[in-house]
């Protein structure tokens, strides 16, 4: 009944009681527990000398490869080509072009497919299964949820392509070959780019110099069987389906799936680094 006869706490006392209170609340996660540090956080030491070498093997292994480039751009095209005359395309294919600016650019082969802008008759059946997918990909459970939006952005990819040659059908800036060579050149691109992104991602931790080649070597090789066959693919799906196509295959189909695949490696090669720092098992 005399509380109104206790001095009130002193501002500083109360903050500092928050403080501490909030500070224990900062490290413990929805269910309470506490949240340890991530390794990622606490286990990278980085010394100089394996910060100076690995900018040194990246500087290394870029100008291997560019000392294979004009290799690279002859196998490509050789392969390429193979693939085009295999499957009896209609058009004209010529061996590879003069290179661009060193090192950022490679020859890449000439192909003029013979395709066309689509019937108005194919626009409307294309707009109906746009609108038939983006219904349908609604429907998919919770669980499948990260599919349904893959499926609506390539709905929305292929309708604004429909939509485009609908308004448009004259106007499309891009032709069969500008798409291949272009879809050559950012594999090209992520070769090149290929040391300097496992520069800041793999090289600083504490891996072995073998496992730093390996991943890079492993990427490369990747990168270079995939973008002949996955571009023969595009000439194919382009000679049947016409430039309708093109949008889809070059936003979903093109540099992503060599991008899927650089990070399933670099995954991959973190389970070699995790491995070397688990302890032994006990017999």
């Amino acid at each position: 009944m005399f509380h109104f006869l206790r001095p009130p706490a002193r501002p500083d006392f109360q903050h500092s009681v928050q403080h501490a209170v909030l500070g224990e609340l900062t490290p413990r996660g929805a269910r309470g527990g506490r949240v340890q540090m991530h390794r990622s956080i606490w286990g990278l030491h980085l010394p100089p000398h394996r910060l100076a070498g690995s900018v040194l093997l990246a500087v290394v292994l870029t100008a291997v490869l560019v000392l294979l480039r004009q290799s690279i751009a002859t196998l490509w095209s050789t392969e390429l080509l193979w693939w085009l005359t295999r499957m009896e395309l209609s058009g004209r294919f010529s061996a590879i072009t003069e290179h661009g600016n060193l090192p950022f650019q490679i020859a890449t082969p000439v192909i003029t497919l013979f395709v066309s802008a689509p019937l108005q008759t194919t626009l409307v059946f294309n707009g109906i299964g746009v609108v038939a997918v983006w219904w349908l990909a609604g429907l998919l459970p919770d669980v499948a949820r990260p599919g349904c939006y893959l499926l609506r952005f390539a709905a929305i990819i292929h309708g604004a392509a429909v939509l485009f040659f609908w308004i448009w059908p004259a106007s499309f800036p891009h032709s069969v070959n500008e798409h291949i060579g272009n879809g050559l050149q950012q594999c090209w691109a992520l070769m090149l780019l290929a040391p300097w992104i496992h520069l800041c991602t793999y090289y600083l931790f504490a891996v072995t110099w073998g496992q730093r080649i390996a991943l890079t070597l492993l990427t490369w090789a990747y990168l270079f069987l995939l973008a002949p066959l996955l571009f023969a693919l595009h000439a194919l799906a382009l000679h049947g389906w016409g430039l309708l196509a093109m949008p889809l295959l070059h936003l979903l189909f093109g540099v992503m799936v060599a991008i899927i695949g650089f990070v399933a490696l670099y995954g991959w090669a973190m389970g070699w680094a995790n491995a070397r720092l688990q302890p032994a098992p006990i017999p």
